[in-house]
């Protein structure tokens, strides 16, 4: 049976013919292929990174995991040079570069900018052959003083591509401009705006100094290029025997090494770069996603483009009753059940097509809006690849979706529908619908439910006691820290300034602080603890006050007191003593800085240092100069002070951007990402409500239609308008509840999935249920109230002669 041009003229003159059934069906399918189209396009995306890599397979990311005590247990993709030096020490003919990413701030002309800085060895280049537009890209990553630029970063400086040649100043140094670089596909796990080679003095010797030696030092991955015939196990078998060889792990104590429990102090492994992006070892990040939430969007716009062909079938199917005449005249003058199906087909897969192309109209439109929303430059979606695929599953679409309204019309009796007596559908056919109607609804209340438990729990998460009064504090960081003039001058200005209250200094925001060590008390084992280098004045400017002992005060204690010693009580209890009380005046030895002794002075309350998925996290604060992160107290008119400091800048930073936030904001940016899925879930929720309300408000249609006679008939016998109205309901309510029955449950292990990933998770209980239920009736009354209403009003005598 094949579809001819005629039978979609005749399919065009028909739709023509009846424009507002046309609109309807063609709206709705319009609307679930643009959310199918973009929700499969982020997932085609996500399937595609570092596919533009030439032999992709023969790269691999060295993967490292920490046994020391208290470390987390979990596989990073950072890696220490000294772990690349490591590779190469193993023989084999390899490629290996690290990849180092920054944030600098860059002075071109008069103007000054934030860029990224990606730190490579020359390497890199023979790994990845980035497509070079002009200039030398190997003297860019051998000379200390040059750099090389994408296009979108030229242009961000310069105004224009002609860069090659030119110079930037960063930290008050020229540096050439040696290569102009292509743009990379955003589907990149090594994305970079500008590249420099390894012995670049952007970096100052302190830093290259720890990053250089420090196995400890992970600031990002280093990847390697292997010869088919390496194995990889041959490349990690040398990074472990640098390891135990090294400085880093002879100097460990008896204790420490007891500690490890016969394991290595760090274990290695290689992963493909074809697997890096959906990495199950790797959290998930902006260069890392993660594959149960992406298939689960996935099946989110398949099942939105399914619900809106079900409607469809729904809405031909009653339109597929209405013509059982003109099929049977059909019939009776000679026309094949081929033709009739070849007739009924082909108006599904025009409809479908015409819907396809104002989908991805529509979804071509709505682009730049879900970009923002999933954060990702969604650069290769509209590729003919996919526009010839979206075309297909139209037409596929047509074909399943035409087969049902096909199969009726083939059903119809001429005879029977000539005579008046065939205007119903059968009951096999109404059980269908109703199924579909109760899949309907399981799917939207599911996601409903679903949708409102991400969202509560990231306003819970968010909205978290962090320990202390974030609304008054403003954070600043500079380059540098308090050993150099300018900064330490700029805290001077910055204490003076009207509405100041209080400033002290760290080398992090307390919201973000990633730094651990090795701490190991008298008669203990060593355990891993983050580590904050603070002020004399930090606690004072957080409003914090001593759970035992006394804490860092700038009256009793100078930045430079190393003896000294503060934790909180997460951290009391993990160096093993068994009250914060006993922790003080107790000497905890840092077998990482040449088992310097520190006395613990003080014991600090807990404030939260990272997000609401981790437990309360063990911290110890040092006395330190090594410190640039502002925190600024303010008494009053904040927006005011920011002005303020924002007029002072130039005049001690005039080679850096101010990057000043208020710290209430900074909380929020740990959830994101859990926004962005509420975001999304949310409005896949809408439009599977609009859909299922819709499919309702069809079925009670054509429901109060085939039951005109019943209804009149109870009329005659006596039956009230309420009576009437319980009639029709009953139907109804039984799929809707049939739907909960699926739906529900399937949101509730949906849910505790999610909320699995949080240590601390809102009280959710089954309000989301009973909220998605609630809303689910709300839009089923809504659907049936007109029709309700309707046989509520019906006069027998029209109803009996009909």
């Amino acid at each position: 049976m094949n579809m001819n041009l005629r039978d979609f003229r005749i399919g065009w003159r028909l739709l023509v013919k009846e424009p507002a059934y046309s609109a309807v069906v063609i709206l709705g399918l319009t609307i679930g292929f643009a959310v199918c189209f973009l929700l499969l396009g982020l997932v085609r995306h996500s399937l595609s990174y570092d596919l533009h890599v030439p032999d992709a397979d023969q790269i691999y990311v060295l993967k490292q995991k920490w046994n020391t005590p208290g470390s987390d247990g979990h596989w990073s993709d950072s890696a220490s040079l000294p772990a690349r030096d490591g590779m190469f020490a193993s023989g084999a003919p390899i490629l290996a570069s690290t990849f180092i990413t920054r944030h600098i701030d860059v002075r071109s002309g008069a103007k000054v900018q934030t860029i990224e800085i990606t730190v490579v060895d020359p390497d890199f280049q023979q790994i990845f052959q980035p497509t070079v537009i002009q200039g030398d890209l190997h003297a860019a990553l051998t000379r200390p003083d040059a750099i090389a630029l994408t296009e979108e970063t030229a242009t961000k400086l310069f105004g224009n591509l002609d860069v090659v040649g030119k110079s930037v100043d960063i930290a008050g140094k020229p540096y050439l401009v040696a290569a102009l670089l292509a743009e990379q596909p955003a589907a990149t796990t090594t994305p970079y705006a500008s590249l420099a080679g390894i012995k670049t003095t952007i970096w100052n010797a302190e830093y290259r100094q720890m990053v250089e030696t420090n196995w400890g030092s992970t600031h990002g991955p280093v990847y390697i290029k292997l010869p088919k015939q390496v194995s990889g196990a041959s490349i990690t078998a040398a990074v472990r025997h640098a390891m135990l060889t090294s400085s880093f792990h002879l100097r460990q104590s008896p204790d420490q090494m007891a500690a490890l429990r016969g394991k290595d102090t760090i274990d290695f492994k290689l992963g493909a770069l074809r697997d890096a992006y959906l990495d199950p070892d790797i959290g998930k990040s902006s260069t890392h996603g993660d594959r149960q939430a992406l298939l689960g969007l996935g099946v989110v716009g398949l099942l939105i483009l399914l619900l809106a062909a079900t409607n469809y079938v729904n809405l031909a199917t009653v339109r597929t009753v209405r013509r059982q005449r003109e099929i049977a005249v059909r019939k009776v003058l000679g026309a094949s059940a081929s033709a009739v199906s070849r007739q009924f087909l082909a108006e599904s897969v025009l409809v479908c097509l015409i819907a396809t192309a104002l989908g991805l109209l529509l979804a071509w439109l709505l682009l730049p809006v879900f970009s923002d929303l999933v954060q990702r430059k969604l650069d290769l979606v509209f590729t003919p690849a996919s526009l010839a695929a979206s075309t297909l599953l139209g037409v596929l679409v047509g074909v399943a979706a035409g087969g049902y309204p096909t199969w009726s019309a083939l059903r119809v009796r001429a005879t029977a529908a000539l005579s008046g007596r065939g205007n119903a559908e059968n009951a096999s056919g109404l059980w269908l619908r109703r199924v579909l109607t109760v899949l309907q609804f399981a799917t939207a209340m599911g996601l409903s439910c679903v949708t409102l438990a991400v969202a509560w729990q990231t306003s819970y998460a968010s909205r978290l006691d962090p320990g202390f009064d974030p609304a008054p504090l403003l954070i600043v960081p500079v380059a540098g820290d308090m050993r150099a003039a300018n900064v330490s001058a700029f805290a001077d200005a910055l204490a003076r300034l009207p509405g100041v209250s209080k400033v002290a200094v760290a080398d992090a925001p307390v919201t973000v602080n990633q730094n651990s060590t090795s701490l190991q008390r008298e008669g203990g084992t060593p355990v891993e603890i983050s580590y904050l280098n603070v002020s004399p004045g930090f606690f004072d400017v957080y409003g914090l006050k001593p759970v035992a002992g006394r804490l860092y005060d700038s009256a009793s204690d100078k930045a430079t007191d190393k003896g000294k010693l503060v934790v909180n009580e997460a951290g009391a209890r993990k160096l093993g003593f068994s009250s914060a009380q006993a922790a003080v005046g107790k000497f905890v030895r840092d077998p990482e800085n040449d088992g310097n002794t520190r006395q613990v002075i003080g014991v600090a309350p807990d404030i939260r240092h990272r997000s609401a998925r981790e437990a309360m996290q063990p911290t110890s604060y040092f006395l330190s100069d090594y410190t640039g992160v502002f925190s600024v107290k303010v008494e009053r008119d904040v927006p005011a002070l920011q002005r303020l400091i924002t007029e002072m800048w130039p005049r001690f930073f005039p080679n850096e951007v101010l990057d000043m936030k208020r710290m209430q904001g900074m909380f929020a940016e740990n959830y994101a990402d859990d926004l962005r899925l509420a975001k999304l879930l949310a409005a896949s929720s809408l439009i599977a409500i609009a859909i299922a309300g819709f499919g309702m408000y069809v079925l009670s249609a054509y429901s109060v239609q085939r039951r005109a006679r019943e209804i009149v008939l109870r009329k005659l016998y006596g039956a009230s308008g309420m009576a009437i109205a319980r009639l029709v309901a009953r139907e109804f309510a039984v799929l809707l509840g049939i739907g909960a029955a699926i739906g529900l449950p399937a949101a509730w292990l949906a849910t505790e999935r999610y909320l699995s990933t949080f240590m601390e998770r809102a009280p959710i209980g089954l309000w989301t249920a009973g909220a998605a239920l609630g809303l689910a009736l709300v839009v089923a009354f809504g659907s049936t109230l007109r029709h309700t209403l309707g046989a509520m009003r019906a006069a027998p005598v029209l109803a009996l002669r009909d």
